[in-house]
């Protein structure tokens, strides 16, 4: 016979049960109890594939709420075919991550935050899996807001399209047909000028040219040129060295000899001075000897006047005067 159940067992079991229920429940909606959440709906004119509930929304790759609900049509106008998405936002969240930027639990700061260029957009999580979620951010050159509720029934977020949206609105409205006819056409007149080009003629050109220029640069009579002239040039340079360090003693000893020639003509001279002050009108002195004392005076004078100049002008001995007059 099978034992019969005790009735205290199976009443602390289902105690035991129960309790562990509640705590579950609680532990998993205690963001929920402790986080004021807010409900927003957002319109998309784009394909909602790859958007499932449950995807995080996120402010700029924070995530601050998650999606609760994609439907097709909610509350809008009989034309207007966009996409409803309902958000959940957590509040407290939003505020402590945002240093209370995101205070979008009264509608005036959502306007306020909405005229500032806050928009949803949607962005992908992986290109690879395609798996979207619902990206927040303030724009300041965003599109003028569009709202689409007939009533209010939510707080409204308008949306801006994506990167990849933009990308193919501008490929659609791109005239590929004129612009591939526009490339036909250039193509088509490059070929006609390569065409037109004398090919040949201008290879043969080129290689006279090249055989010239490789002929000339290997002639002997170049190289021996090129090899002269370094001769040449390392010839000048030593005799250059060589006039240099002659030309400062030479200027040096010719210095010194005017000074000594300079100095006896100022001797000769008081001496022709003398002599002519014996000499005078009545003096008894031949008249020939006094013509040739003045003769001697005015070489004297002469003398010493090149012997100044020469003191000036030591380099004269072997440039010439008129080149140092130049």
């Amino acid at each position: 016979m099978s034992k019969k159940a005790n009735p205290t067992s199976v009443g602390l079991f289902l105690v035991v049960g129960i309790a562990l229920s509640i705590a579950g429940l609680l532990l998993f909606s205690s963001r929920s109890l402790f986080h004021p959440q807010q409900k927003f709906i957002i319109y998309f004119n784009a394909s909602l594939k790859g958007l499932n509930p449950g995807a995080p929304v996120k402010f700029r790759g924070v995530t601050i709420g998650s999606i609760v609900e994609i439907l097709i049509r909610h509350n809008q106008a009989a034309g207007d075919f966009s996409m409803p998405v309902v958000i959940s936002i957590d509040q407290k969240l939003a505020q402590s991550k945002s240093d209370q930027l995101l205070q979008v639990n009264r509608q005036s700061n959502l306007d306020h935050l909405i005229s500032q260029g806050f928009r949803a957009r949607l962005d992908s999580e992986s290109l690879v899996t395609g798996v979207l979620y619902i990206a927040l951010d303030i724009v300041p050159d965003a599109p003028p807001p569009v709202f689409h509720q007939l009533t209010a029934q939510y707080s409204e977020i308008p949306t801006m399209p994506s990167q990849i949206q933009q990308l193919l609105e501008d490929l659609a409205h791109l005239d590929l047909h004129g612009l591939s006819e526009k490339v036909g056409g250039i193509l088509t007149r490059i070929d006609v000028i390569l065409s037109q080009l004398d090919v040949p003629g201008i290879n043969a050109g080129i290689t006279n040219l090249l055989g010239s220029a490789n002929h000339l640069v290997n002639t002997p009579d170049l190289t021996n040129s090129f090899a002269s002239l370094r001769k040449a040039l390392d010839k000048a340079g030593v005799l250059l060295e060589h006039v240099d360090g002659r030309v400062d003693p030479l200027a040096d000893s010719i210095t010194n000899t005017l000074y000594d020639a300079q100095k006896t003509l100022a001797d000769l001279r008081v001496a022709v001075q003398n002599v002519s002050a014996l000499i005078g009108p009545d003096s008894a002195v031949p008249s020939e000897l006094r013509q040739a004392l003045e003769d001697l005076g005015n070489a004297g004078r002469a003398v010493a006047d090149l012997a100044e100049f020469l003191q000036r002008n030591p380099h004269a001995v072997l440039t010439g005067r008129k080149h140092l007059k130049e």
